[in-house]
């Protein structure tokens, strides 16, 4: 069963939905897979070292609407490369990132070639999709033209649904954590509290890019609040991306500057430190303007480590944490609601040691890599069945 996976982000860049695809299709046969990705600076000297097959094409485009003669030009261009590709590996199924654009080019593939493709839903892709007229047409088609697809959480489901997207095709499928790595070790959490000189000051933690959705903003704004009752209070945050300036100066208006650490973008095994020198993980995600958190693998990673962590009522969180169990969903929109729960976890030591236990617990029962590529690899055998079934009539 050789499988072609199409995705326009991938390593170097880091993000949610490369985690998944590196860690899936790495337990695959490397005979079997082959990677179709966009052009990354610096992917040259990450490519030779994966478990499979990489090959690169321009795939970026200003705007994934197919009438625009540039964006169609950029479409053309790719389904070539793609279709090429399939004869050259007698491809027998493509699996997609996600809907557009990868969708979209497979669905030209199986037009032309009768080649099935496998679909992920991550969410946000369909909410901010749908914001236009010719997307709202458009996506339905491509996820129904799909054999199969995997929706990230529950709440990505009901999107696809509400969409129009037949129901037997979506299977919730949740991404998953390497467990080994992830450990609350005293040295790991030394190391971070030493470099910034943070003694025993409880810690506050979000991980990911800097976007608005993601809510670091709505924690620096509870930040003079949570210092109140815990001076030394401080604030890491762990990322890069476009909202850098805004909160920089948020940091400036709410008088937080010494207790707010911006560190950037760090290398994974440092990343597992932060985890571990965490007193509580915060990612108070909301909706902003249909962009949504469509699952959070980070409150897995911090729960894997033994956190408890707080999460937004928004989006697909509902999947990666147990309220009152692993950690607390609050209103993202709530800068008092997040004061309470930070302040709560804080106080209370013991529950959240019991919450941190029980997330690892979770992790290990539910999130294993081993148990979703198992779940994928089923699906992708029933696309090859139901394939050579058709072919034989």
């Amino acid at each position: 069963m050789r499988i072609l996976v199409l995705t326009e982000h991938f390593l170097p860049a880091v993000g949610g939905s490369i985690t998944w695809l590196v860690n899936t299709y790495s337990r695959y046969r490397p005979s079997d897979t082959i990677l179709i990705a966009g052009q990354h600076t610096g992917a040259g000297a990450i490519d030779p070292g994966l478990p499979f097959r990489v090959e690169r094409t321009a795939m970026t485009m200003a705007d994934w609407d197919p009438t625009l003669p540039s964006s169609l030009s950029r479409y053309l261009q790719i389904s070539r490369y793609v279709y090429a590709s399939c004869r050259r590996y007698n491809i027998q199924q493509i699996h997609c990132a996600k809907v557009l654009p990868e969708g979209l080019i497979a669905l030209f593939i199986k037009l032309i070639k009768r080649i099935p493709y496998l679909l992920y839903a991550h969410g946000e892709e369909i909410q901010m999709g749908l914001t236009s007229r010719k997307f709202r047409w458009l996506i339905p088609k491509i996820y129904n033209a799909a054999s199969v697809i995997i929706a990230n959480s529950r709440n990505t489901q009901a999107l696809l649904q509400n969409i129009g997207v037949h129901s037997a095709k979506i299977h919730v499928i949740h991404p998953g954590v390497n467990l080994h790595l992830f450990h609350n070790g005293k040295q790991s959490a030394q190391r971070i509290r030493e470099k910034y000189h943070l003694g025993n000051a409880p810690i506050l933690l979000t991980v990911g890019r800097l976007q608005r959705r993601k809510g670091h903003d709505m924690v620096i704004r509870a930040l003079p609040l949570i210092k109140a009752k815990f001076p030394r209070a401080t604030y890491l945050i762990v990322g890069a991306g476009e909202e850098f300036a805004y909160l920089q100066a948020l940091v400036d208006e709410m008088g937080v500057l010494d207790s707010v650490i911006f560190t950037g973008c760090v290398a994974d095994e440092e990343l597992l430190e932060y985890y571990a020198a965490c007193d509580v993980f915060i990612m108070p995600n909301r909706e902003i303007d249909g962009d949504i958190e469509g699952f959070g693998m980070v409150y897995l990673e911090a729960s894997a480590t033994g956190k408890p962590v707080i999460g937004g009522r928004s989006g697909g969180t509902s999947d990666a944490i147990l309220d009152g169990i692993t950690g607390l969903r609050v209103d993202g929109t709530s800068v008092a609601q997040i004061v309470d729960a930070v302040i709560s976890l804080l106080h209370d030591s013991d529950t959240s040691r019991i919450m941190g236990e029980r997330g690892r617990l979770w992790v290990e029962r539910e999130f294993t890599w081993e148990s979703i590529v198992d779940k994928t690899h089923l699906l992708a055998s029933t696309i090859h069945h139901t394939a050579l079934q058709r072919s034989d009539r």
